[in-house]
């Protein structure tokens, strides 16, 4: 699998509830921060995946990170962008 495939294949699955969301945020940093070209994604992967890396990338689930304002995301977060995501490039 190609790194577009394999992030394809993460959502879908973190969608269907197959993965935590601990592994997701690993798995969606280590493939599309090293893996990942522009030349890989569409303008339109590119924007919706980056918005997604940086909440992934600012992921926590200890409550005192969570309190401290636009900081850091929490699981629920990364649910909901995850699946705005994958309906968006994928639909439902």
């Amino acid at each position: 699998m190609n790194p577009k495939e394999q992030l394809m294949y993460l959502l879908k699955h973190y969608y269907m509830g197959e993965y935590t969301t601990i592994i997701f945020v690993d798995e969606f940093h280590r493939i599309y921060n090293f893996e990942v070209t522009n030349s890989d994604l569409s303008q339109k992967e590119l924007e919706l995946l980056s918005e997604l890396a940086m909440m992934t990338g600012r992921f926590s689930f200890f409550e005192e990170d969570l309190k401290i304002p636009n900081a850091f995301f929490n699981e629920n977060d990364i649910k909901q962008k995850a699946t705005a995501v994958y309906v968006e490039l994928v639909g439902s």
